[in-house]
């Protein structure tokens, strides 16, 4: 049940971000609104504002619209005919229809700033190992080494270190990294191999560098289970401690981790502390993208106890936030993008899109992790989101983008025959790209 209102949450604050783009740059236009809707179908909530607009709550909370007074949906009265979209110019066209996208990305950029500014907890970037011959080795990065940079930028963490180098592995490359000991600098020029998108993981990266990050192992114990995911229809509940999976002991949470990741719908024969009591589960992880097995369970870090001088935050003040907020975006756009490349040309599997039901997981898992995470998860939907309606797709925003640019060439609109033809074919699209997506969420959900 907290997944579906996690869902619900999720989409209403990224389709109300979405949809007064449109609004707000529409009024700025000069073109009048005549609805704001969250949801579709019947409405349960609506009230008339003083310049004519009716905003709406909708029974159906799968998205939004703005309907505009335009010719094309009715009849305009001739004192109203410029408010009308249609009647408006290219330009102003091409502005109001891009609003929306880029109304989510801003949201990203403002959430992840955010997010530096409040600051997040971390654990301070000591090199624990580093494999002989690993690129690591060859830089001449040590053991007890303290990664305080990476191309010039602070890394107070190692999640700041990681994400710095996944940036720079979608492509591969050199980094100067700036390392600390006994409080002498040093810089060390560090080999990245690029990695495959489908791969791409903090945990793989560090493998492929030989480099073995100083942490404290986490107790294997049970935060939050995803609702109907693996671990709760298995009977896992918060709060269990894991003792052995398939037999093996799992002192903790990475081994657990490790263990799950390997064994895709593979059924795991789970040992478990409840309280006093022993407990015997079976727990059938399911694939998720990357080919690795995960359950929906998440682990309740306050019951290991991190020693204060592992102990970092990376937080910034305001100028820096918004340029590390920037950034993060910027990043995370660029491997959407490759992602969405990589499955067009078939480099990627088509596997890895997720539907409602892995949103909703991801949503509920975040929320569990504390508000930062939720805002983290919302900056990253809201990025997918936006560059999901930038596509060419017709009846999705980058559809309309593209007529308006055949506009601009041809010196004239296409014709309404042709709009029409090109719209039933962006909902055919969409409705297979739907089903994809459900067939996903379902595969992942019962194998």
């Amino acid at each position: 049940m907290s997944s579906l209102l996690y869902l619900l949450l999720t989409l209403a604050i990224l389709v109300v971000v979405h949809e007064y783009g449109h609004f707000w740059v529409a009024r700025r236009c000069g073109v009048k609104v005549l609805k704001f809707s969250v949801g579709f179908g019947k409405p349960i909530w609506n009230r008339v504002a003083q310049d004519g607009t009716e905003y709406i709550i909708a029974a159906i909370p799968l998205g939004g619209y703005v309907k505009m007074l335009d010719e094309r949906e009715g009849d305009v009265a001739k004192e109203e005919l410029e408010h009308a979209f249609n009647r408006k110019p290219l330009s102003a066209r091409v502005a109001i229809v891009a609003a929306g996208p880029i109304a989510n990305l801003l949201f990203a950029v403002v959430a992840y700033s955010f997010i530096f500014m409040v600051g997040i907890p971390g654990v301070r970037p000591i090199v624990d190992e580093v494999t002989i011959t690993s690129p690591a080795s060859i830089a001449g990065v040590t053991v007890g080494d303290e990664i305080t940079a990476v191309n010039g930028r602070d890394t107070p963490t190692w999640r700041s270190v990681n994400r710095e180098l996944l940036d720079i592995a979608i492509e591969g490359g050199a980094a100067r990294v700036t390392v600390k000991m006994d409080g002498n600098e040093a810089v060390k020029h560090l080999s990245i191999p690029k990695q495959e998108i489908t791969t791409l993981s903090a945990t793989a990266l560090m493998k492929s560098l030989g480099l073995k990050p100083y942490m404290v192992e986490l107790k294997p114990v049970i935060a939050n289970v995803v609702d109907n995911g693996p671990a709760q229809l298995g009977g896992l509940q918060a709060g269990d401690s894991i003792v052995s999976v398939n037999g093996d002991l799992t002192k903790s949470w990475n081994k657990l981790v490790s263990i799950v990741q390997s064994n895709a719908n593979e059924a795991l024969t789970f040992v478990v502390m409840r309280e006093s009591d022993q407990i015997e589960l079976v727990i059938t992880p399911y694939v998720a993208p990357g080919n690795v097995g995960k359950i929906g369970a998440s682990v309740d870090s306050q019951k290991t106890v991190l020693p204060k001088e592992l102990q970092a935050v990376e937080r910034y003040g305001l100028i820096d936030a918004l340029i590390k907020g920037t950034h993060q975006t910027w990043s995370f756009s660029a491997l959407t993008l490759k992602s969405i490349g990589g499955m067009l040309i078939g480099d990627v599997s088509s596997d890895n899109i997720g539907g409602p039901i892995t949103i909703a997981q991801y949503a509920s898992s975040s929320a569990n992790g504390g508000f930062i995470s939720f805002v983290s998860f919302l900056a990253m939907i809201s990025i997918s989101l936006g560059l999901l309606n930038l596509l060419p797709i017709p009846v999705l925003d980058g559809g309309h983008l593209a007529m308006y640019f055949i506009e601009w060439i041809r010196g004239e609109a296409l014709s309404e025959q042709s709009q029409l033809q090109l719209q039933k074919l962006g909902i055919i699209l969409l409705l297979m790209l739907m089903f994809l997506a459900f067939f996903n969420d379902l595969t992942r959900l019962f194998g």
